[in-house]
């Protein structure tokens, strides 16, 4: 069983906005901050993995990705994140593989 999951459709929203929150609604800075930042905190102080569900949104614009995925990547390591966050989707695997492979491989 999951101890630590989110789901972006159900537990943030479902229409995503761009990097920040002064530019509009849902943006990645505002997931970051309200949701990831803290779940990912107590899945690693548990060692733990995080399961982040990814289908059920209507996309993912990539500044979106990169101020969420990215930053938690560039405030608690690129290991850490790896090894903590599990993403699942069926219908947004090129998302993940640009997280891993375009943002994470950045920083």
């Amino acid at each position: 069983m999951e101890k630590f999951t989110i789901n972006i459709a159900k537990d943030f929203g479902d229409k995503l906005g761009g990097r920040w929150i002064k530019v509009g609604p849902s943006s990645g800075e505002l997931f970051y901050e309200t949701i990831l930042k803290q779940k990912y905190q107590e899945a690693f102080k548990e060692k733990e993995k995080l399961h982040i569900y990814l289908d059920g949104t209507k996309g993912y614009g990539s500044s979106f990705l990169d101020q969420s995925f990215g930053e938690l990547a560039r405030q608690f390591g690129v290991d850490n994140v790896k090894n903590t966050l599990v993403f699942h989707t069926e219908f947004f695997a090129w998302d993940v593989k640009y997280i891993e492979e375009d943002i994470w491989v950045k920083k």
